[in-house]
């Protein structure tokens, strides 16, 4: 039976999640006021807002996980947010709808994922976590920032137009869980109360996560990879299901890539950043692992026939299963 101190601790994830959505809805909100603004000369700052908010739940949770003492479920909620985004925000939309890849998103965007979540995996395996790992990560968010303004100079004006049309329905989507439609709050103030908001909610899920940690006996590591990394996606998540029933597969592939990116980048980076220090290899093995390993799943699945359909997207959903069974198995038999 449940003690009083599970069934607490269950109780403020509740809280944190409700509280993380509704300040990053505040957030987007406010964002998206302002990308209705955002001219073609601008469609670099456009684009690296909606990839810089999409990754602020699972960065402002393990930063607070760092600053709690329990780097392994900011660890976990790193490297799981990752695979969560691939497996539920892209392969639950193929499953509703396939999804046609271009050849850009395939050969720039996905074979970015790739190499990205190859070098961070071989940063976590070689020796100690160290801040200039963690400079390294943020680093490789300049190549993206970078083809972004090449692609702004060499794209026809109708496509740079259509992609800001999709800033602006990304935004308007993000965060609507609870199946809101957009209230744009214009201003400096609630963009910091969104920030403040999400603070706080990140502060609720962590306590609350380290609190059936410590009540039940699961490890932290799994409830990152698991509770904590599913709540911190499912704004992403929400805005995918909510694009997808509106036709709009293309931007729920370059979001969900975009997000994993730069939550593998700037995460992982300000881990090391602010949390220096040995990592036990046999603990990040299996999810390093299902990272590297659905991320070229995704690339291979999208090479043959630059599409995504409903058999591959169910593929993509069983590989984040695969991960938490396989860590699972792996505490059980001892490993970590």
């Amino acid at each position: 039976m449940p003690t009083l101190d599970a069934l607490l601790s269950v109780g403020a994830i509740g809280i944190g999640f409700i509280v993380l959505n509704q300040g990053a809805k505040f957030i987007t909100d406010n964002a998206a006021g302002f990308a209705g603004k955002i001219g073609r000369s601008r469609f670099v700052v456009g684009a690296l807002l909606v990839s810089t908010i999409s990754a602020l739940p699972e960065l402002l949770v393990s930063a607070v996980a760092v600053e709690e003492g329990s780097p392994d479920l900011a660890l976990g909620n790193a490297l799981a947010s990752t695979v969560v985004t691939i497996a539920f925000v892209i392969g639950v939309s193929a499953i509703l709808r396939p999804i046609k890849a271009t050849r850009e998103i395939v050969l720039r965007d996905a074979v970015f994922l790739a190499i990205v979540s190859v070098v961070a995996a071989a940063l976590l395996l070689d020796g100690p976590m160290t801040p200039y790992k963690g400079v390294a990560l943020i680093a490789l968010f300049v190549p993206y920032t970078l083809n972004l303004l090449v692609s702004q100079r060499t794209s026809p004006k109708q496509e740079i137009e259509d992609r800001l049309r999709d800033i602006r329905i990304e935004m308007e989507l993000t965060g609507w869980i609870f199946g809101r439609k957009i209230e744009v709050r214009a201003g400096l103030r609630w963009l910091l109360f969104g920030i403040l908001w999400s603070f706080l909610g990140a502060e609720f899920l962590v306590q609350g996560a380290i609190g059936l940690s410590e009540a039940s006996g699961l490890s932290p590591w799994l409830l990152g990879i698991t509770v904590v990394a599913l709540a911190t996606s499912l704004p992403d998540i929400a805005a995918a299901y909510h694009a997808t029933r509106q036709g709009y597969t293309d931007l729920v592939l370059g979001e969900g890539i975009g997000a994993a990116v730069v939550t593998t980048l700037l995460t992982l980076g300000m881990i090391a950043i602010v949390n220096p220090g040995p990592t036990d290899v046999a603990l990040l093995l299996p999810a390093l692992g299902a990272m590297v390993l659905s991320s070229f799943l995704l690339l291979g699945l999208m090479l043959g026939g630059w599409r995504i359909t409903a058999r591959s997207g169910a593929v993509l959903v069983a590989s984040y299963f695969a991960m938490v069974v396989f860590n699972v198995l792996w505490f059980h038999n001892g490993r970590a």
